[in-house]
């Protein structure tokens, strides 16, 4: 099962129990000592100093000893699937393969999270539970937060910064790209502003190959762009200039992906068109 899965430098794999760990080395005694595989009694050690990220599920983020804090990501299914399955995985080494490429992103200096242990915990076979554990960035929003922040009426200065994010995360994408990087969910929850820099994060189903297809990333390109219309939809402060300011940055002079962008088939549009539609039901069955 494990075959294919490369142990990134400075981690290592142990089993214990039902438990499949993939450990940094760093972190690895704190891990066993701190019973690390059996995570539901983790989190009641750590529960008074506990806080929760939201996600498809809520991420609790625990106190470490030397002062960090982790952040433990369940795995679990989106759409009906969830409804039958739940955390449960059938075959698969999930959260390996995401700490892998997550390393494999992060060794080409491309601004991520850090991760420090994936866990596979083996239930009768062929199904399991991954885990994916990471160290939290302090202080990070995802855009969504950071523009609901910024508020309705934002201050020149606040306008500047603004704009000085959306270049940079123009830029990131183009740099991930050009790394040969393709994200399966590029949407706004996916990235993060941490003072001056975006971080991209989140990379379960993500791949690399030695040069990506420009319908690759144009399709990137667009789930960012529809998960953009999502928000703007609710109110979020987003321009068609702040829109061209990212893909200017993205495009780095180079006129063929702004002619392509121009050119998006009249199908994306005819698509989005019945993603709003679901948009509106939403907000009704909520309201």
């Amino acid at each position: 099962m494990f075959k294919n899965i490369s142990t990134p430098p400075s981690f290592s794999l142990l089993k214990k129990g039902g438990f499949y760990l993939l450990l940094h080395e760093d972190y690895k005694e704190t891990f066993l000592q701190q019973g690390v595989g059996d995570l539901k009694n983790l989190l009641h050690q750590h529960d008074s100093n506990t806080h929760y990220f939201s996600g498809r599920t809520p991420h609790p983020s625990i106190l470490l000893q030397n002062g960090n804090r982790m952040v433990i990501r369940q795995y679990s299914h989106g759409g009906w699937l969830r409804a039958i399955t739940g955390s449960l995985f059938f075959f698969g080494t999930r959260s390996f393969r995401e700490l892998s490429l997550t390393e494999e992103i992060r060794s080409c200096g491309i601004p991520t999270i850090e991760p420090i242990a994936a866990i596979h915990r083996t239930l009768l076979s062929p199904f399991y539970q991954p885990f994916l554990l990471t160290l939290e960035v302090p202080g990070a929003l995802n855009p969504i937060q950071y523009l609901q922040r910024m508020g309705p009426r934002p201050s020149r200065e606040h306008l500047l910064h603004k704009r000085e994010i959306i270049r940079s995360a123009g830029l990131l994408l183009r740099k991930f790209h050009q790394a040969g990087f393709y994200h399966a969910d590029l949407q706004l929850k996916n990235l993060l502003v941490v003072g001056d820099q975006v971080l991209i994060i989140d990379f379960d189903r993500s791949y690399r190959k030695k040069t990506l297809s420009e319908r690759e990333k144009m399709k990137n390109l667009l789930r960012l762009n529809r998960s953009v219309e999502k928000w703007k939809r609710s109110g979020l402060l987003i321009t068609r200039t702040d829109r061209w300011r990212f893909l200017l940055a993205y495009a780095g002079g180079n006129q063929e992906i702004l002619k392509v962008m121009q050119r998006v088939p009249r199908t994306y549009f005819i698509g989005l068109f019945f993603h709003r539609i679901g948009w509106a039901i939403e907000d009704r069955v909520r309201g």
